[in-house]
Order: structure tokens, then C-alpha cells, then sequence
């Protein structure tokens, strides 16, 4: 019976550094829902380190039929582990050779944003933007350049991914709820997907 003695043991062995184990760890995390949330609140009110955020979005596209520019920077100050708010401006540039002569439009606005980190990296974003844009009319003619303004009104949620050291990239899935779609928009469709990076300081 000595293979019974040496397997009695292990399983001893093994159920005292278990409990010990989770001994350990339930004296280092919270043993309830309250403690659980003035640990986060604790946290919360930690002073951020870096809380000035730089960064954007750029994109460049040319072809033989249309061009596409776009660059749109962004400046945040995170007041703490809960809340962030900043602004962004935006300014695109079209070129579309398929028409004659060639048709440009101009996009320039700016917005005003806010986010709140459920738990960090995640956050809900509110935006406002105002932009002066143009699209074109197809007319008696030919094609027709109008100038015209915007404010979207734009919600939802991303989440922050570090990439070393203070910087860091961003991803946002937006909804327009100023979207129309019997009404010119600057926007395709409703649904907003922003990729960005930055630099803390």
C-alpha cells in the first residue's frame, strides 16, 4: 500500500498550498462589493502623471481618378483616471479628376469631445462638431460645387492600447446621430470608426 501512502500525500500537499494560496490571495483583494468599489475610487482619484494627450489622425490617398487627403489632430487633458476632455480638428481635401475641369471640395471644422473610462482602457465618448464642407449637385450644367455646414452630434465608446513607453493609439466606434439619409452629409453612413495615436506628457 505504499503507492496509497505516497498519493495520500501529495493530495495533502496539494490541498494545504491551495488554501494557502487562496488565503493569500483573499487578503490582497477586496472581500466585498463596497471594498471592491473604494478600491476603484481610490484609484480614480490617484493624480494622473501624464495627462496632456497629443495626437490624430492623418490619411493621404492618390489615384487616377480622385485624390483624397485628410489630417486631423487632437488635444485632450485628462483630469482623472474617470474623465477626459479635448478637442479635435478636422480638414479634408478631395480632388476628383473624372469631371471637366477637375472638382475639389474642402472640408474644415472643429470639434469638442469628451470621454469617460468605465475601466480603463475602456471609455464612452460624446462629441460635437461643427464643419463647413461641400459636396457636389449634378445640374443642368454639369456638376456643382455647394458649400454648406454641419454639427455632429456623435456618441459611443473605444478603448486606448499602449504602445510603449507614452504612446499609445486609439480606437473609437462612433454613432451620428445628426445622420440623415434623405439630407447631404459629410459622413457615408452613421456609423463613425476613428484609429488614431498620441503621446502623453
Amino acid at each position: 500500500m505504499s503507492w496509497l501512502r505516497r498519493f495520500l500525500t501529495c493530495a495533502c500537499c496539494l490541498l494545504l498550498a491551495t488554501t494557502a494560496a487562496a488565503q493569500e490571495s483573499e487578503s490582497e483583494e477586496p472581500q466585498t462589493y463596497k471594498e471592491q468599489y473604494e478600491k476603484y475610487q481610490q484609484q480614480a482619484k490617484k493624480v494622473i502623471e501624464y495627462p496632456w494627450f497629443v495626437g490624430g489622425l492623418a490619411g493621404l490617398a492618390f489615384g487616377s481618378e480622385t485624390s483624397y487627403a485628410e489630417l486631423s489632430p487632437i488635444g485632450s487633458y485628462r483630469f482623472s483616471h474617470l474623465f477626459q476632455m479635448g478637442a479635435r480638428l478636422t480638414f479634408r481635401y478631395r480632388k476628383d479628376k473624372r469631371y471637366e475641369p477637375d472638382v475639389s471640395t474642402t472640408d474644415i471644422g472643429a470639434a469638442v469631445l469628451g470621454r469617460f473610462y468605465v475601466f480603463d482602457p475602456v471609455y464612452l465618448q460624446a462629441e460635437v462638431e461643427r464643419l463647413n464642407w461641400d459636396y457636389l449637385v449634378a445640374t443642368e450644367d454639369g456638376i456643382e460645387v455647394v458649400e454648406d455646414t454641419y454639427t455632429g452630434l456623435y456618441a459611443g465608446f473605444g478603448f486606448v492600447q499602449r504602445a510603449g513607453g507614452r504612446a499609445s493609439m486609439y480606437m473609437s466606434f462612433l454613432w451620428d446621430f445628426s445622420y440623415n439619409d434623405n439630407e447631404p452629409s459629410p459622413n457615408a453612413n452613421p456609423w463613425l470608426i476613428r484609429i488614431g495615436i498620441g503621446y502623453n506628457f
